[in-house]
């Protein structure tokens, strides 16, 4: 790991800029924990169902329904098609509905809407919007996420198990992360600028990609132990497909 610390800094030959500040450079280690984010504003997010009831609606599970993300979902991206992973322990028989829905600060405007049809095993999942959506994300403007569950022994219209979080977008100067060859560049440049929600993005691509790269699989296993998420580290990746859109 002091291999990666040492590669990104000699590497990394200029500063970046994140809205109007400077981004730090990203020379800290692959195994670092995750830093405070700057405060966006926002109330905290919900990575597992908090007031809902999937323990009497939904079948019993030994991993709950999980958000993957840092600090409690209250973070920022630097794409305006962010991608979210979630950790399903349902499978699509299970469920009889589920669907992604991306509202703006005041949740009073739907800027993203999707239908989501779960794959027949549990496992993770990644929930993207697309690009070329004309309902993209705006910059330095805070929106709130939801993934709600509707399960197969409920009769109630109401979700059965939500989980949500926060997400601003952040434009940056990208030039430096185009020609770098190290893999792990991109997201410990990212987790250095408080990019979660990309630098989660980012590793877990990488750890289905490469499942026999040590020096990758090993940062996803520290990073999910700093997220308080160990026992997500063996799951398996599932394909959800996205049945209908609403714009």
């Amino acid at each position: 790991m002091k291999q990666v610390g040492i590669f990104v800094r000699f590497i990394c030959s200029g500063i970046l800029m994140l809205g109007t500040q400077a981004l730090e450079q990203p020379n800290l280690s692959a195994t670092s924990p995750p830093p405070q984010p700057p405060t966006t504003g926002t109330p905290k997010g919900n990575s597992t169902p908090g007031t809902t009831r999937p323990a009497i609606a939904c079948k019993q599970t030994s991993k709950p329904l999980t958000a993957l993300n840092a600090n409690d979902g209250n973070d920022f991206t630097a794409s305006p098609y962010p991608s979210f992973w979630f950790y399903i322990p349902y499978s699509q028989d299970d469920i009889r509905h589920a669907e992604f829905i991306l509202l703006d600060a005041q949740e009073r405007t739907t800027i993203y809407q999707i239908t989501v049809k779960l794959a027949t095993k549990t496992g993770l999942i990644k929930i993207s919007l697309l690009s070329g959506s004309k309902n993209l994300l705006q910059p330095n403007q805070n929106y709130r996420w939801y993934l709600m569950l509707n399960c197969q022994g409920s009769n109630s219209d109401e979700p059965d198990a939500v989980v949500d979080g926060w997400i601003q977008y952040k434009v940056i100067n990208s030039n430096l992360l185009h020609h770098q060859v190290h893999k792990l560049y991109k997201y410990i440049f990212y987790t250095k600028n408080h990019l979660w929600y990309d630098a989660l993005n980012d590793l877990a691509q990488l750890h289905f990609k490469y499942p026999g790269d040590a020096e990758i699989q090993g940062a996803w296993i520290n990073l999910l132990k700093q997220l308080d998420k160990e026992w997500v580290a063996p799951e398996q990746f599932v394909d959800a497909v996205s049945v209908s859109i609403h714009e």
